[in-house]
């Protein structure tokens, strides 16, 4: 598979995976949560070795599972947030980093602003037209998991 030299010099500059949890990395709503947090605890730890992050932003209210959640180590959990591009500015600059270096999974129409921003944006083939529209990629998701499996 080519692929194009702008996508990957934007693909090397990542240095933080951001993900919306409903519909992204919960897609069913019988999600086993331990999977889900052993997953994601697995994904961060790969990460930390390269020294990039993880986060999930996410319109949700604070509830068991994004506290259990916020407890990974190096993963960022923003809840409430509707307006992503905010809470996902804060989070980089407070790490020395721009919209450049963010790579967002999105499916909704609350993810467009901050689709827009990201260096990378990916949606899964699940998410709303307008979603789609917006992204570099869309991806299949197992709908028996999530992103992470």
């Amino acid at each position: 598979m080519l692929i194009d030299k702008n996508i990957k010099s934007k693909i090397d500059n990542i240095k933080i995976f951001l993900f919306d949890l409903d519909g992204v990395l919960i897609l069913r709503k019988d999600r086993d949560e331990d999977e889900l947090i052993q997953c994601m605890n697995e994904f961060t730890q790969k990460l930390k070795r390269d020294n990039l992050f993880a986060g999930i932003i996410t319109g949700r209210s604070n509830d068991t599972l994004t506290k259990r959640l916020s407890d990974i180590d190096n993963c960022f959990v923003v809840t409430s947030s509707f307006n992503k591009v905010v809470s996902v500015e804060n989070i980089i600059k407070g790490m020395d980093l721009k919209f450049s270096n963010v790579l967002y999974i999105g499916d909704d129409m609350l993810d467009i602003p901050l689709l827009q921003k990201a260096g990378v944006a990916i949606a899964p083939s699940s998410a709303r037209r307008e979603v789609k529209r917006v992204v570099d990629f869309t991806v299949e998701i197992n709908v028996n998991g999530s992103i992470l499996q």
